[in-house]
């Protein structure tokens, strides 16, 4: 298949199975005219990158990661040191990701909560409080709309902003 039927059929763009291509994760065939010719098995292998690349492991992680699932029969390094490095790295990745989670539920949550108080008509222009306190959910750190300059200091500092300055 050429690479607009696999863009097609994966979902992914053109210039995507280009970049999976340069960067090592694709190998397609070439005919003598030199097309790419894709198979059936990088279907499911370009649905792969693109979970694990999702999962927001870089590039070279998910080149081994695929030669793992796909290209070889998988194996534990035999050597105790080769097998502590590569449960480093993968311990790296775990704790990275765990971090990157931590933070997009942090966001979620201060979204959750924003979304809350649009709902809830605490944010936006109001109605000032009777003490003159304008109220704010928990997603709001400065409550209520910035104040308006007067009009008479507005002109007046067009007027300054157009005046040459004298030496």
């Amino acid at each position: 298949m050429h690479i607009g039927e696999l863009s097609a059929r994966t979902g992914a763009t053109v210039r995507m199975l280009r970049y999976y291509e340069e960067h090592g994760l694709l190998a397609p065939e070439r005919t003598p005219a030199g097309y790419r010719h894709f198979t059936e098995a990088d279907v499911l292998r370009v649905r792969y990158i693109r979970c694990l690349l999702a999962s927001a492991l870089p590039t070279q992680v998910v080149v081994q990661a695929l030669r793992f699932l796909l290209d070889e029969q998988p194996q534990v390094p035999t050597v105790p040191a080769e097998r502590a490095r590569l449960a480093a790295v993968l311990q790296a990745e775990l704790a990275a990701l765990d971090e990157r989670i931590a933070v997009l539920e942090r966001s979620r949550q201060q979204l959750a909560r924003f979304v809350e108080d649009v709902r809830g008509q605490t944010v936006g222009p109001q109605q000032p409080h009777p003490d003159g306190v304008i109220e704010a959910g928990p997603a709001v750190r400065r409550a209520g709309p910035r104040p308006q300059r007067s009009a008479d200091r507005r002109s007046a500092r067009s007027v300054e902003r157009r005046r040459p300055r004298s030496a």
